[in-house]
């Protein structure tokens, strides 16, 4: 009898220790936050010989990390406590500079935390700029929550840029949307009396004059500084079925001038052109260089005469020199009065002509031959060639002939065009792109009895190429009040014309100087007998404003509430999926850490994926049942006892056998 015997019951004291260990851990962690249970089995040693009193026997524990168990949720009324109901972990990081350190937990009890050395300086309503201090979301740990920042082009999410979650205060004061579309749905009563004078109506009633047959309606916009502003849009009867429509912008009235700026080299043959769109009626005025102007200060009031000529833009919209060489301002000859303009300038080029002349004898045999080369055109020389038959019957027919061989030959013909001159024996030869010149010869390698034919080439009009510098600018140097007016159209059900969606485009400029272009959706309006009734409208658009507070939906989305309103997902949790989520390591403070065994976390949405949801205003505790684990200690403790008592009756035997006698 060895002291051997002692091995088994002492590992079996010992592993029951271990397993109690674990017992004790998961009680004292019943209600931690995330904490997944450790489950001790035991793993039976035996002798490879049972004769072999030198091998050990016994038994060894094994522990099991229940990581992949859903814990019990526990409801809360803190709108920053989410809940994972199903697989995957949250992501975080120790430092806010996301870098490879990630861990993961399944602790959503957050709260917000400060980030050293990150700060913001804002805007306030009084228009004083102030330093804060960024606030995140945070784990208990100090852990900055990871999440996928909003687009804010359309409100999507998307995976593969994980970054702190920001929601203080000040968080969004700088970020804005302005409006770029809506939605109307109203009803135009079909009563209403024609109207002639959209906007004179419109300033009238904007003056105190009202009238019945004027319908308006307020609508709501972000402008370009990310303000929530105002406007109003007119409706006025233009004949059955057709309505004008403008909007109105609520600062004082002033006339519109517009500014226009004409630029670059002023040379012969530039065509500089005003185009002015009054109330839908476009006009165009076109003016060519003669060459002969003073400049452009010259070519500038040559256009202003013009303008003042046109009877059409006349009686809205007067003209007049600017203070430099080439600006021309338009005003409006009353407040109220809308316009737009354009303006452009075409560099000027002349088209080379040759004018050949050919002349002789006509003898058969003769021989007309000419070349034609283009650099410009990519052209190599051409050669055309035309011997005369005799039987042409004079100068005109061969000169003919000549012109068709020219159209015959493919380069050439794509270079110039040939065409019959004033003279029998007289043809000429047009660049057909101006600008692009051309080198003509010709030669009269004569083999008749005669020696006295002749080709002539006489360059009667030079090749000139315009100075591609030529340049219109226009700016708008005082905002008018309504935009530009538009025409709406009911068919005789009383809907609104055209292939859907119908939409009308609006641009708006404020007292502040800030703007507003978005295009608005007309499918809903409608046209019947009954009174005008507004029905619905809606825009996209988000106002520069402060956040109240924070709440998660169970998607994973943060919710934002802002002080115009409004509610806005900013930013959305996405889950981290494992295969093998028991392997993951587990670290102090209920946080994991991705290990070879694990695998590498699959970044998805909980909507997306369906491998679990979020339960908002609640928080995960442990997965440890108290039930079971007592179960378990009492079942440990009598494992414990039974082997205590054969460790001692193995050393009562020890004892017995020690004091044996021989």
């Amino acid at each position: 009898m060895g002291y051997n015997l002692f091995q088994p019951a002492t590992l079996g004291m010992k592993t029951q220790a271990h397993a109690l260990t674990s017992i004790g851990n998961n009680v004292a962690n019943v209600n931690t936050g995330g904490y997944k249970r450790t489950d001790t089995r035991f793993e039976t040693m035996i002798s490879k010989s049972l004769s072999n009193q030198t091998d050990l026997g016994g038994i060894k524990p094994k522990d099991f990390q229940r990581i992949d168990t859903q814990g019990f949720l526990s409801a809360s009324d803190r709108d920053l406590d989410l809940a994972i109901s199903g697989d995957g972990f949250f992501y975080v990081s120790p430092k806010v500079t996301v870098s490879d350190e990630i861990f993961f937990t399944r602790n959503g009890s957050f709260e917000v935390g400060l980030a050293d050395a990150q700060t913001s300086t804002v805007v306030t309503e009084d228009g004083s700029s102030i330093t804060v201090n960024n606030g995140y979301l945070v784990d208990r740990n100090g852990y900055y929550v990871l999440g996928e920042a909003v687009n804010t082009a359309d409100g999507t999410f998307s995976t593969g840029s994980l970054e702190p979650i920001r929601i203080d205060e000040y968080a969004f004061i700088n970020t804005n949307t302005p409006t770029s579309t809506a939605t109307i749905g109203l009803n135009l009563p079909s009563t209403n009396e024609n109207i002639n004078d959209h906007l004179g109506t419109v300033f009238g009633a904007l003056s105190g004059t009202n009238n019945d047959n004027l319908e308006t309606y307020d609508i709501g916009i972000v402008d370009s500084n990310g303000a929530k502003k105002s406007a109003q849009l007119n409706f006025t009867k233009q004949s059955d079925n057709v309505w004008q429509v403008s909007a109105t912008t609520s600062r004082s009235s002033s006339p519109q001038a517009d500014t226009i700026n004409f630029g670059g080299t002023a040379e012969a043959n530039d065509t500089y052109s005003v185009t002015v769109n009054i109330a839908g009626t476009v006009t165009t005025v076109n003016y060519v260089s003669t060459g002969t102007e003073a400049g452009l200060s010259g070519i500038r009031d040559a256009i202003v005469t013009a303008i003042n000529a046109d009877p059409t833009i006349a009686a809205s919209v007067t003209a007049s020199a600017g203070n430099n060489n080439g600006e021309i301002t338009l005003t409006a000859n009353a407040a109220g009065t809308s316009f737009t303009t354009s303006a452009s300038a075409t560099d000027g080029s002349i088209a080379q002509k040759d004018t050949i002349t050919i002349a002789g004898t006509l003898e058969a045999g003769d021989v007309y031959e000419f070349s034609l080369a283009s650099t410009d055109n990519n052209i190599s020389a051409q050669t055309i060639s035309y011997t005369v038959t005799g039987a042409e019957g004079g100068l005109s027919a061969i000169r003919d002939n000549i012109i068709a061989a020219f159209k015959a030959n493919g380069p050439a013909n794509a270079t110039v065009t040939a065409a019959v001159g004033a003279a029998a024996g007289e043809f000429t030869l047009t660049a057909r792109t101006a600008g692009k010149s051309f080198t003509a010869t010709a030669s009269t390698p004569t083999t008749g009895a005669t020696v006295d034919n002749t080709a002539i080439v006489v360059n009667t009009r030079a090749n000139v190429t315009g100075t591609a510098d030529n340049s219109a600018t226009v700016a708008a140097k005082t905002s008018h009040q309504t935009s530009v007016v538009q025409t709406l159209t009911f068919d005789g059900n009383g809907r609104v014309t055209g292939t859907a969606p119908v939409t009308m485009n609006f641009s708006l400029t404020f007292a502040d100087a800030a703007t507003s272009t978005f295009t608005l959706n007309v499918d809903n309006m409608t046209q019947f007998g009954a009174d005008f009734l507004a029905e619905s409208y809606n825009h996209n658009g988000l106002a520069s404003a402060n956040m109240r507070n924070v709440t998660f939906d169970d998607t994973g989305r943060v919710i934002g509430s802002f002080t115009d309103g409004t509610t806005r997902a900013i930013y959305k949790v996405p889950l981290a999926i494992f295969q093998n989520p028991n392997q993951l390591e587990m670290l102090n403070g209920m946080v994991f850490k991705e290990t070879a065994e694990s695998g590498a976390p699959e970044e998805t949405f909980a909507d997306a994926s369906r491998r679990a949801t979020f339960v908002p205003l609640a928080f995960e505790i442990s997965n440890v049942d108290i039930t079971k684990e007592f179960t378990r200690m009492i079942m440990v403790q009598k494992a414990y006892n039974s082997s205590a008592t054969v460790f001692r009756t193995i050393d009562e035997m020890v004892q017995t056998s020690r004091d044996l006698k021989a």
